[in-house]
């Protein structure tokens, strides 16, 4: 049915224009065609809306002083790039300074006498291992003492007493011939009483050596006593109550401990205090907290600021321009159309002639009436913005809806149908119907 209604249509047509030929011929001669016409081309068709808007940075960042002072150096200009970190103004703080100097003395002090606390620990730790040692050797001295007297003699100790009292004899039978031939000497008168009396001497002692060797002789052989074991036994338990006393002192003493406590507490404290002067004399050196470009200079060398945690003095306000946006205004009537990752066209009147790539970032939800019109604001990132745009720059953009590359063109109106479409084709002086598939 649908292949009839072409072949009526052409008919139609053709009928049609033979009828125009012919009344052309018959009737005034210089009438032109009733229709208008365009040649079929081959090229690029780039369906797009139209918006305009500026160059925006994505923030822009008020760097405020927190510290108190004269403005020693300014260290940047106003359109100068900086990097996150980069010291922007220099204040000078003389108390900030004097607050290091005095925390940075009393670590000092704090540390020293932490050390000689350790030091006095230390040497006391030292000496009551000494003491310990001492006790221990002490105490097992005593107990082989105690097992020697319970195990009775040895026999090499018998044969030591034996021998002590043989030497003994041997001493005494020879301070006897001494004195017996004293005596004879003195009867003859050769010697004086005095020399008598000496050889007299050495006899005697002679005898009570003798007499104590074969005492301790006797001693050796019948072993210890009941005295001599409960002495060895109340040896023993001294020697093994001073160990304890010893080991007992060897425990951190609470004085001692709490001192050491005390010294580390200092020191905790004389840092924590070195950290924040520190940390305030840092604040004399204004850093910038983003990486941007510097739109505003707001100090001067020798200018007082006053600083606060709160926010003090404003010095410098910094553009953050990376990446490079475009805001745009899109009318109503084209935001739906609109939508994030759009290429986008941008064309800056600072830069005439050159055309910038970019991608729809976001679009606002609020709208904003403008003469009567409203509007929505459109974020482009710009892709390569390159080294030319300035924040502030007028800009004009083409979202690219449709991009279509090498293909048959004809005006939008030409083209007739619902379904099936055609386009209506010139031939000499009639008009033929030609099927076409859009797109």
């Amino acid at each position: 049915m649908r292949r009839w209604w072409w072949i009526l249509l052409a008919v139609v047509v053709a009928g049609g224009g033979v009828y125009v030929i012919t009344r052309g011929r018959n009737g005034t001669r210089g009438e032109a065609p009733r229709w208008r016409t365009a040649t079929v081309t081959r090229g690029d068709l780039i369906v797009t809306v139209s918006a305009s808007g500026s160059i925006r940075p994505v923030a822009e960042v008020e760097v405020r002083s927190r510290a108190t002072g004269v403005v020693q150096a300014v260290l940047v200009a106003e359109g100068q790039r900086v990097s996150r970190g980069e010291v922007l103004v220099q204040i000078e703080d003389p108390d900030a300074a004097a607050a290091v100097r005095t925390a940075s003395a009393s670590l000092d002090a704090a540390t020293a006498r932490l050390r000689q606390a350790e030091a006095q620990r230390a040497a006391l730790a030292a000496q009551d291992a000494a003491q310990i040692r001492q006790a221990q050797a002490n105490v097992e001295a005593a107990r082989a003492r105690l097992q020697q007297v319970l195990a009775g003699p040895r026999p090499e100790e018998v044969a030591q007493a034996e021998q002590a009292v043989r030497a003994a004899e041997a001493d005494r039978a020879l301070a006897q011939r001494d004195f017996d031939r004293s005596q004879q000497l003195f009867r003859d008168g050769f010697i004086s009483q005095q020399q008598l009396d000496q050889a007299q001497t050495k006899l005697d002692q002679a005898t009570a050596q003798h007499r104590s060797a074969v005492e301790r002789l006797h001693q050796v052989k019948a072993g210890a006593t009941a005295e001599q074991v409960a002495e060895a036994r109340a040896v023993v338990r001294q020697a093994e109550a001073a160990l304890q006393q010893a080991r007992a002192r060897t425990l951190e003493d609470p004085v001692r401990r709490q001192e050491i406590a005390a010294a580390r507490a200092q020191v905790s404290q004389a840092r924590s205090t070195l950290a924040n002067a520190e940390a305030r004399l840092a604040e004399t050196q204004i850093k910038a907290p983003v990486a941007g470009v510097v739109v505003r200079r707001s100090v001067e060398v020798g200018q007082s600021v006053i600083g606060g945690s709160a926010g003090g003095t404003p010095v410098l306000t910094l553009a953050v321009d990376e990446p490079v946006l475009a805001k745009v205004m899109v009318d109503e009537a084209d935001v739906a159309q609109v939508r994030p990752g759009l290429p986008v066209d941008i064309r800056a009147e600072g830069l005439p002639g050159e055309t910038l790539r970019g991608t729809v970032l976001a679009l606002s939800p609020n709208a904003q009436t403008v003469s009567n019109v409203v509007q929505y604001e459109v974020t482009v990132r710009l892709d390569d913005p390159g080294r030319g745009l300035r924040f502030g720059m007028t800009v004009d953009a083409e979202f690219i809806l449709t991009r279509r590359l090498a293909v048959l063109l004809v005006p939008q109106e030409a083209v007739r149908g619902d379904d099936a479409k055609a386009v209506m084709l010139v031939e000499g002086e009639r008009l033929v119907p030609r099927v076409v598939h859009v797109g």
